[in-house]
């Protein structure tokens, strides 16, 4: 049970890593869809809220929603993975 923590939250980091390398270079397509996504998202929200059609949206709602913002996004994966990995490297040399 000691080492099964270290290990889990290695896997998590590695899955962190390699979901932030594919925002960061788009592998798939993956920050086009998840951006794509996010403005469809924020499209029927608006459209929700203030009854209107997307055609009358003001640009603020969308600026964030940038494949290069997601891209950035992956950057900040891709790091907090790589901190969870040596926060389980360093984990199991202290426990052993």
């Amino acid at each position: 049970m000691r080492i099964a923590i270290p290990i889990v939250f290695a896997i998590g980091g590695l899955a962190t890593v390699i979901f932030g390398l594919r925002l960061v270079f788009n592998i798939g397509g993956a920050a086009d869809a998840h951006a794509a996504a996010a403005r469809a998202r924020s499209e029927r929200i608006y459209r929700r809220l203030t009854g209107s059609n997307s055609l009358t949206m003001p640009s603020v709602t969308t600026r964030g929603l940038t494949t290069t913002n997601f891209r950035f996004r992956g950057v900040g994966f891709a790091f907090a993975g790589l901190v969870m990995l040596a926060g389980s490297a360093l984990l199991l040399l202290i426990r052993h």
